[in-house]
């Protein structure tokens, strides 16, 4: 078999990607703006974030502008959740702590409000998105794949996309080197670009028999590790805003210990599994094979 016949094609499967999901994209979206749900805006949330891996592979074919209003209208519609989300995963959190402090009582019930809040504020950015530009936008980028696909070969758009995705994992791998346990930042930062890798990998991942179910499974693990520092931070920020309306107490601070230490248990748990950051991109350009498991220092 010569080389070109056994690559695949890349630019095609990207192409049937983009149509797929938009398709799915529109139909949670309309359910999610129909009757606004837990269950919707989760399915909501899946599919534009199915929707947004496939665009950010683009990168590897067209130019950073063409890419960059579709990108901000998907990552729009997820922003419109956020604080919704956060709220309730900081509810989660301080329900367990409600029997071993006073504090935690009152500020469950100021989290619920602030739910109440954001399920209203969420409810109406979703009833106000709208489509049609981003649609065109992705029949645009079909056509484009198609004219594209005329005049590349496979195994040359197979290689373009990898490139990609290497680029990617380099920029993660430059940011862990720089992760310090004192500046919770480097970490947000280091998982916003893990992120992006982490949609690439999982756009091409149909066309990679090395990326397997378990492997995508531990990259999700990989960056809950950092989601989980950052959902620490968030909530201690949300605790200062409670303070802030008169909750200022020895029970409140007590809350803030617990918050702080385990913040701290956190950080110390992805400083120890960040070197395993080497085994989320495993082929090379020039062998194709396993990638070493030379570690990055965090």
């Amino acid at each position: 078999m010569n080389p070109a016949s056994a690559s695949p094609d890349v630019l095609l499967h990207l192409s049937e990607s983009l149509q797929l999901q938009w398709r799915r994209y529109r139909k949670q979206l309309k359910r999610c703006q129909r009757k606004f749900s837990e269950a919707a805006v989760h399915k909501s949330r899946v599919e534009t974030r199915r929707l947004l891996a496939t665009v950010e592979l683009l990168c590897a074919f067209f130019p950073e502008r063409e890419l960059k209003k579709a990108r901000r209208a998907l990552k729009d519609h997820l922003d419109s959740f956020d604080k919704l989300r956060d709220t309730q995963v900081q509810l989660v959190y301080v329900e367990h702590l409600l029997r071993t402090n006073p504090a935690a009582k009152r500020f469950c019930a100021w989290l619920r409000e602030r739910e109440e809040r954001f399920i209203r504020e969420s409810r109406k950015a979703v009833k106000g998105i709208k489509t049609r530009r981003l649609g065109k936008r992705m029949v645009r980028f079909q056509r484009e794949l198609e004219e594209l696909r005329k005049e590349t070969r496979p195994e040359r758009a197979f290689s373009m996309a990898q490139g990609a995705i290497r680029l990617a994992f380099a920029r993660v791998a430059q940011l862990c080197r720089r992760v310090s346990a004192e500046d919770t930042e480097t970490i947000h930062r280091t998982r916003i670009a893990f992120k992006r890798f982490r949609y690439m990998v999982d756009a091409l991942s149909p066309l990679l028999p090395a990326v397997t179910d378990r492997h995508r499974q531990a990259m999700r693990g990989y960056q809950s590790m950092m989601g989980d520092i950052q959902d620490v931070e968030v909530l201690l920020a949300t605790l200062d805003k409670f303070i802030k309306h008169g909750n200022d107490d020895s029970y409140t601070e007590r809350l803030r210990t617990e918050f702080t230490r385990r913040r701290e248990q956190l950080i110390r748990v992805y400083l120890n599994a960040a070197g395993k950051l080497q085994q989320f991109w495993p082929l090379q350009p020039e062998t194709g094979g396993v990638m070493s498991n030379r570690k990055v220092k965090a």
